[in-house]
């Protein structure tokens, strides 16, 4: 294929892309940005232009980073990719494309700070676990006094961020706030202590290092930035100061700009152009999603923003859609009739229940009805929103059993009615209730008596860790007799391992340096933990997490953004509602209100508007807005619905909407990215593998958690330096003197466990220390294509001499894979590695504490064997087959307490084993 045939196949395949999207595309300038309009395409023009640089210009796809808003957009941005590529130039030309950075700006930061700066051995907390981990540590940064200790603790942390999104400068800061920064500076010092960083801190703390020493970054030829108008000033530094030496190519829509309450900076999008004054601005408005009403009353509302107007979007669909407006009473009448509408379109088969969504302001203040009503007539539903965990009743069910336990235990069920709450024995009684409800699991006199054991037994130290106090109760409950076969109890297993994942957060908080728990005070702060914050903090289990399942999506605009839905109902748009009655409201702030643009984060009303316009904007097919005139007094109707109410069609809540036509929905397969060690994971049970990687259950907090990683860390360092000449005995005793951490250990049995490390490496050196003079890289990164999926991971070590290349992983007791299983993962490295030009000759598994090295055999059939074992296990997860494996592995499992066919075996278990993968490789040979 010629340059020309190239360029045609890149713009029309695999559908034509419009003029405007072409000349972006094709943009020569080095500095690129592009109003792209909401339902454009955007991401299918960023996909494309990556596609052009790629197979056009031959760029190394090494030099090409692009930033997303999410993961989830990251992963969807590197399907197409992929796919475009292997459409126009075949399978080969994929090999490489792991090569570059598709994610989030602080998954990049992230790698920075470990690859470059010893931030390696560093875990970082997400903003749930930050929050217990400041409820730990606040008392001593002086967060209580006064009185309101977790609003206190929130407040903050929310200061802290401001700090580090916008760059504030510590010496001002120190001046103008000098309590404050006194506490900030002691924050970061007790996070530096643990080896902790935070997600606000990442971004920050990698400008401020790129600053000096710009030498990671230098490699970016192209940068390419999707939602542009969302980022925050650390992040338009970070962009920058890539953008010395690389060409930029920025995508956003400030009409879309929402995140402004959490640091987002809308004015960074026109800055982009004050900061590049030779960058080239393209509109793109041919909107491919929505049907012409729906166009036209997202123009007509966008016309009623305050700031700065821009191009129309252009409907490019013949159908006219459905937009409706429809009064009601009350809040009741309003949820009946929307999931009478659901129930119409779904039982007549214009559409699924996964075409819906119902969009809200807030999940908490007005999800209510729609849940109840939902749960009433059996409607697959999943919530979403901070509040939407607890919005299920096997989660509320836990939640307050575990407040039992702590005699003036509570539970809050209305935020705003703290005088309300459950106590005593109304905890245990409503918590059976809520269990016995949901799962439809009796619980019999003797399983109550258990209970009372249970409380017993956790508030005499008889458990280790929360994660067995937990399966404890989940044994007692009955949780094994919970079918994940059916759809409605696997939404329930689902939402128990995300209590998992706080009670987990939780405890990491609470033994962070060795501390062991008093369990009378780690129940006590577990209750406040869960009725001051997680409450209204945890999500349900994100529905992409549930793979396939067809159900309403119930949640937050916020969430919503980038997603799209055939029909949209967006209720509850009353006054002091949407618009939001808290927005430009002031809130407390640890730093002095002159020291940043503080009416950013307490919002204005063009926010509010900005937030609506995305939400009407998510439907294809048909919206329909609704309100009511009453609830507790009488309410009036939002003024974003009076500023299009003549574009409306008005609908009687006494007649059902009338019947469309609906798109059908195309959902596009994305290719999944899996960590080589995932495989493994499913190799050894599908059933574990779905508890532990997608249902999120923990396994147990204990004492040496974290020894084989500080190992791996040590011997990498220690390897750094051997490398640049020095001893490996001595580099291996500074390294760990210096670098070796345990998590959850401290005093003696740290001291016991680093006194082991240094012995256990020493020797490993000393038996292998002509190897260690080989060392050419550590901890290597790759990502490599196979059938429907990538894989990624960490070689520990490639060693390298005239004639060979050999891979190096090494392994240590705490690791619980057979010997097998480690050769695969060596092999699929191995192949990994060939596919992206290393011909690795030699491989091997290092046992550590044994001081052994043994070889694995990587030619050419054994590494096609681990290909097809992978290519299996994947399919096998793509399908959601996650049949159980009972055998030897049962013994180690962290989750046998809860596992109803733990050593029994299964008939209709199918593990994908190596001898299947033998016979299909002799059959393709």
């Amino acid at each position: 294929m010629n340059e020309k045939q190239t360029l045609k196949m890149i713009i029309e395949t695999p559908k034509t892309l419009s003029d405007e999207q072409k000349k972006a595309v094709l943009s020569g300038k080095r500095y690129v940005r592009i109003i792209a309009g909401a339902g454009t395409g955007k991401t299918e023009t960023l996909t494309r232009r990556i596609a052009y640089l790629l197979l056009y210009h031959n760029v190394d796809p090494s030099s090409i980073v692009a930033f997303t808003f999410t993961e989830k957009a990251a992963q969807s941005m590197k399907s197409r990719i992929y796919e475009r590529v292997k459409q126009l130039r075949g399978e080969k030309a994929c090999n490489r494309l792991g090569e570059m950075h598709i994610g989030t700006i602080h998954g990049f930061c992230l790698r920075i700070l470990e690859d470059y700066y010893g931030y390696g051995d560093h875990d970082v907390l997400d903003e749930n676990q930050e929050m217990a981990f400041v409820l730990r540590e606040g008392w001593k940064l002086g967060l209580g006094e006064g009185g309101r200790y977790a609003e206190n603790c929130k407040n903050f942390i929310k200061s802290v961020n401001v700090v580090y999104d916008e760059l504030i400068d510590r010496k001002k800061l120190k001046k103008k706030a000098a309590d404050f920064c006194k506490r900030l500076e002691s924050y970061e010092e007790i996070l530096k202590r643990h080896r902790l960083l935070t997600f606000g801190q990442m971004v920050s703390l990698t400008v401020k290092i790129l600053a000096s020493n710009p030498e990671p970054i230098k490699h970016i030829q192209h940068l390419i930035v999707d939602e542009y108008q969302d980022i925050n000033r650390a992040q338009e530094k970070l962009i920058v100061s890539i953008a010395k030496q690389a060409n930029v190519f920025i995508v956003g829509d400030p009409r879309q700009s929402i995140y402004q309450w959490r640091g987002s900076d809308e004015t960074c999008f026109e800055n982009f152009v004050k900061i590049f004054p030779e960058c080239e601005t393209i509109f793109i408005s041919e909107n491919r999603r929505s049907s012409k009403h729906i166009v036209k009353i997202a123009n007509a509302f966008a016309d009623t923003f305050q700031r700065a107007q821009y191009k129309h979007i252009e409907p490019t669909k013949k159908c006219s859609g459905l937009c409706a407006k429809v009064e009601h009473h009350t809040p009741q009448e309003e949820a009946k009739w929307i999931i009478s509408q659901i129930e119409n379109y779904v039982n007549s088969g214009h559409c699924k229940y996964s075409d819906i969504a119902i969009l809200l302001r807030s999940v908490t203040t007005s999800g209510g009805p729609f849940i109840d009503i939902m749960r009433e007539r059996n409607i697959p539903y999943l919530v979403g929103g901070k509040v939407g965990l607890f919005r299920r009743d096997e989660a509320r069910a836990v939640g307050k059993l575990f407040a039992w336990v702590w005699d003036d235990g509570f539970w809050i069920e209305n935020p705003w009615k703290w005088s309300e709450r459950t106590t005593g024995s109304e905890l245990f009684k409503t918590g059976l209730q809520s269990w016995e409800t949901v799962t439809g699991i009796p619980l019999s006199r003797h399983e109550r008596k258990r209970l009372l054991e249970w409380k017993e037994k956790v508030l005499k130290g008889q458990f280790s860790n929360f994660t067995q106090i937990y399966q404890g109760l989940l044994t007692i409950l009955g949780y094994v007799n919970l079918d994940p076969h059916n759809r409605m109890h696997v939404a329930i297993m689902a939402n128990l391992g995300r209590f998992s994942t706080l009670l987990a957060d939780y405890e990491s908080s609470i033994r962070f340096g060795g501390s062991k728990p008093d369990w009378f005070s780690a129940i006590r702060g577990l209750c406040w933990y869960m009725n001051s914050y997680a409450s209204g903090a945890y999500e349900e289990q994100p529905s992409e997490d549930i793979r396939g399942i067809d159900a309403v999506q119930i949640m937050t605009i916020h969430q919503a953004k980038g997603l799209e839905w055939p029909v949209v109902f967006i209720p509850c748009l009353v006054s002091r509602r949407f618009p939001s009655s808290k927005t430009g409201r002031p809130q407390e702030w640890f730093l002095p209100r002159n020291m940043f643009d503080v009416r950013r984060y307490e919002g204005e009303t063009d926010d509010e508007r900005r937030l609506f316009y995305v939400a009407i904007t998510r439907a294809k097919d048909l919206l329909c807005l609704s309100y009511f005139k009453r609830i507790n007094n009488s309410c009036s109707r939002s003024s974003f619905i009076e500023s299009i109410h003549g574009l409306l069609n008005e609908v009687d809540s006494n007649y059902n909407l009338p019947m469309i036509e609906i798109s059908p929905s195309h959902e596009e397969k994305e290719i999944q990215t899996f960590a080589a060690g995932e495989i493994i994971t499913y190799l050894k049970c599908p059933y574990f593998y779905r508890l532990r990687e997608i249902w999120h259950y923990k396994p147990e907090l204990v004492t040496p958690l974290g020894y084989g990683k500080s190992l791996h860390y040590c011997l990498r360092c220690a390897s750094d330096m051997i490398k640049g000449g020095a001893n490996p005995e001595q580099s291996v005793e500074k390294v760990v003197r210096d670098k070796f951490h345990l998590p959850y250990a401290g005093g003696k049995v740290r001291e016991k466990m680093q006194e082991k490390a240094v012995n256990t490496l020493k020797k490993f050196v000393r038996k292998h220390n002509k190897d260690m003079t080989k060392i050419k890289e550590v901890e290597a990164r790759l990502e490599f294509p196979v059938q429907r999926a990538t894989i990624t991971g960490k070689v520990d070590v490639i060693l390298r001499d005239e004639n060979d290349i050999e891979i190096r992983d090494y392994k240590t007791s705490d690791e619980v894979t057979t010997p097998e299983q480690s050769a695969l993962q060596v092999r699929l490295y191995t192949l990994g590695l060939r596919k992206t030009g290393t011909p690795v000759t030699r491989a091997s598994l290092a046992y550590l504490e044994e001081a052994e090295v043994q070889p694995v055999t990587v030619g050419e059939n054994e590494v096609e064997v681990a290909r097809k074992i992978a290519e299996d296990c994947i399919k096998g997860i793509l399908n959601g087959k996650f049949t159980p494996n009972p055998g030897k592995f049962c013994k180690k499992c962290d989750y046998s307490e809860i596992c109803k066919w733990q050593k029994k075996p299964v008939v209709e278990a199918s593990l994908i084993n190596t001898k299947v993968a033998k016979r299909r490789v002799r059959k393709a040979g």
